[in-house]
């Protein structure tokens, strides 16, 4: 608890780059804050700060410690507030075809056992996610298979295969592509929309077919959200792809038609969590909710 007193003491002072301004917003003594950073510097042995009796900067060791004493203090933070209130906040991060489909029903079935588990879940690109899960401010991360496979920190992750789909290519009813074969070639001269930012996925397809996709600038539109991708290829000459569960329902309703991806393209859904996290009931019981 010392260590994380100090830390707030040493945010303080870097966030205010003033000793004085920091010992008014901590109600502490100027000499007693001084102290505070000194005891901090010589228990960790680097100097912090470059002080004078008009500037404070950080040096380049204080510029690398503050944000990880902003993530520090952040968790102790969510410690404290889950202990007081008896709750646990599950933090979850997807793509956005996933939170739109798995993710309410998922919550729906986890209820059901934790009742008192808050969720959040958000979408942002998986580079970013993953990251967020290494500094532990997530604790569960769900983007395809293909995309997981080439992300940084593939070595401290423990990965599980969730959902394994086929997908299906959709247009409104009459579009001038059921006329065609149905061949890469033929769907690729349309426009297309497609839910997310995942250009990670793209690249894990042939060379020739990522080459093609280049070749006809695809695809045009990027949204975050599957349900207006639909929505836009409903009212419009415009493609997009979606996994068959969800095509199927919509087809039987004739609200579209669809066809399987010409090149096969599956919906391959993986969890992904810390191999040093421990085991997190809460995490692998949403994990089987989906």
């Amino acid at each position: 608890m010392d260590d994380l007193r100090l830390m707030r003491h040493f945010e303080a002072v870097y966030r205010l780059l003033s000793f004085s301004s920091a010992a008014q917003e901590l109600h502490l003594t100027h000499s007693a804050l001084t102290k505070s950073i000194k005891s901090l510097e010589d228990s960790w042995d680097v100097k912090l700060f470059h002080r004078t009796t008009r500037t404070v900067v950080p040096t380049e060791a204080g510029k690398k410690l503050y944000p990880m004493a902003i993530d520090l203090l952040s968790f102790a933070q969510t410690v404290k507030i889950e202990t007081q209130s008896g709750e646990h906040i599950l933090q979850i991060v997807s793509g956005p075809a996933i939170l739109d489909i798995m993710i309410h029903p998922a919550i729906a079935k986890f209820a059901n056992r934790y009742p008192k588990t808050k969720i959040n879940a958000e979408t942002m690109p998986p580079t970013h996610a993953v990251e967020e899960l290494i500094q532990r401010r997530v604790h569960l991360i769900l983007y395809n298979e293909a995309t997981l496979s080439q992300l940084p920190h593939l070595d401290r992750l423990r990965v599980r295969k969730v959902v394994e789909e086929p997908y299906y290519v959709i247009s409104r009813p009459k579009h001038p592509v059921l006329k065609t074969d149905l061949q890469l070639i033929d769907v690729v001269k349309f426009d297309w929309v497609i839910a997310g930012f995942d250009t990670l996925f793209e690249t894990s397809l042939p060379p020739e077919t990522q080459a093609l996709l280049k070749r006809h600038g695809f695809p045009k539109y990027r949204l975050l959200s599957q349900a207006a991708c639909i929505d836009l290829v409903i009212g419009s000459d415009i493609l997009t792809a979606i996994p068959k569960s969800v095509a199927d329902p919509l087809i039987d309703e004739g609200k579209i038609s669809g066809f399987p991806h010409p090149e096969n393209l599956q919906f391959s859904v993986s969890a992904a969590v810390l191999i040093d996290a421990g085991s997190e009931p809460t995490v692998n019981h949403f994990i089987d909710c989906l």
